[in-house]
């Protein structure tokens, strides 16, 4: 029997990055409570994003070409039916865990963080001696359930940064940061 996989709401902050979606009552600028779907990810990348739908609305990214056990994911946790929650996770593919992917809870180790630098990359040569930041933005149309007006849809994205100090030294852990665009 397979054990069951953590909510990604009990593992917390900075393992498990928290999206909340509203919608914005254009009459009066209140917050419309609505549940909210999210699809994706699209973008324009070097590397495709090879997204693969693992059911219950998840959905996980191989940050390299191994897809085998003990390979790193990005986890992606798509609101929940009635729901306007949006979670990323780091995860492994773990075939004794109940979705086949173990979320990390308390640490990071070393080769996913080389996994996870190499993905923002997406794909570029070498370092430049002085050094650089890269960015990688996963794109996602977000539309509320109530109003489901495609032309309303808004685009969310996720952002992975990692910035190198030049070549060979490895960087700083890529960051993961959101934002809307209007």
């Amino acid at each position: 029997m397979a054990t069951a996989n953590q909510n990604p709401e009990n593992i917390g902050f900075p393992m498990a990055q928290v999206v909340n979606f509203t919608t914005t009552n254009l009459s009066n600028g209140d917050p419309f409570v609505e549940p909210h779907t999210v699809s994706g990810p699209s973008g324009s990348f070097n590397v495709p994003v090879s997204a693969i739908n693992i059911g219950n609305n998840k959905i996980v990214i191989p940050l390299t070409s191994n897809t085998s056990t003990g390979a790193n994911f990005l986890k992606l946790h798509l609101p929940q039916p009635n729901s306007s929650t949006f979670y990323v996770t780091f995860c492994v593919k773990n075939r004794a865990m109940q979705d086949g992917y173990y979320d990390y809870t308390t640490g990071i180790p070393s080769d996913y963080r080389t996994d996870l630098r190499t993905f923002t990359r997406d794909g570029s040569g070498l370092i430049p001696s002085g050094g650089a930041t890269y960015v990688k933005t996963l794109v996602f149309q977000v539309i509320g359930l109530d109003t489901n007006v495609t032309s309303a849809a808004v685009q969310y994205m996720v952002k992975f940064s990692a910035v190198f100090a030049g070549a060979g030294t490895g960087g700083s852990f890529p960051g993961v940061a959101g934002s809307f665009l209007a």
